[in-house]
């Protein structure tokens, strides 16, 4: 049988003996400092561009991820948009005049406002495409983006079914 008061002395002595050793010892603590900041992701752009708020707007920051020879569909923006291309290489083709420009990891995009400014995105690359986007956007909005009908651009020389050109 296992006398409890013995066991009880044993652990209080080695409760004792531990916190002794480390209390002689200095630890060292690294203590937060009240703000801290993290950039994410970072760009350069050259476009003009002005931020309009009529009444209350709401502010989503997002990450987005397209996939190898996904496309983000034909599309429209009902707030401004800023986004920065963190990896990847993305082709963007505007359906005004169906131009294309491609952004790479460094660059910034400006996305205007408006269903007569349709556009579309598309990863051609090998690896996928990761941006940081900020969408200002009015209040009531329940999603930054609307779809919008192919505005007739061949974009089947920018992706094939495999993604590659």
């Amino acid at each position: 049988m296992i006398n409890k008061s013995k066991v009880a002395a044993a652990g209080a002595v080695l409760a004792v003996t531990f916190a002794a050793g480390f209390a002689t010892q200095q630890l060292a603590v690294a203590e937060e400092p009240p703000v801290s900041v993290v950039t994410l992701s970072q760009g350069v752009t050259s476009a003009p561009f002005k931020i309009k708020a009529n009444g209350d707007r709401k502010v989503l920051y997002r990450k987005a991820v397209v996939q190898p020879g996904a496309s983000t569909g034909w599309h429209y923006h009902l707030g401004e948009e800023i986004a920065v291309i963190n990896s990847g290489t993305f082709t963007r083709i505007d359906g005004s005049d169906c131009s294309v420009k491609e952004y790479g990891p460094g660059q910034s995009l400006v996305e205007p406002v408006g269903p007569d400014t349709v556009h579309m995105g598309i990863n051609n690359g090998t690896e996928p495409v990761e941006l940081y986007v900020v969408d200002i956007i009015p209040k009531d909005a329940t999603a930054p983006v609307v779809a919008a009908p192919d505005p007739g651009c061949d974009t089947a020389q920018y992706k094939s079914e495999d993604g590659e050109r």
